[in-house]
């Protein structure tokens, strides 16, 4: 091995999915920052849209709605991020028996 390769995989080792509730966060978590990308990506399409309209109303109101929806999702992506980051606070395991 590249000597100071195994003190990077120290560091950083793959993630240990002890039960089912670490692996949906984590999956969660992806599936929250791709949602995320893509809201982006379309706030990034409706204004190139918007740029490229040259003046037509018809294309001037769906660059317009492209951007508007684009940024409802990205407001429900990031409301459901934090909503869920809140819950997983609330209902952290404390060990034990929970009877």
């Amino acid at each position: 091995m590249i000597p100071g390769l195994n003190d990077i995989f120290k560091a950083n080792p793959a993630p240990q999915f002890k039960n089912l509730g670490d692996l949906l966060s984590g999956l969660l978590n992806i599936i929250l920052f791709a949602a995320a990308f893509v809201a982006f990506f379309y706030i990034l399409w409706g204004a190139f849209s918007y740029i490229t309209a040259q003046g037509k109303k018809e294309d001037l109101a769906k660059a317009r709605s492209r951007i508007t929806w684009a940024i409802i999702g990205l407001i429900v992506v990031f409301l459901a991020f934090i909503i869920s980051r809140f819950i997983a606070e609330v209902f952290k395991p404390k060990g034990g028996l929970p009877f």
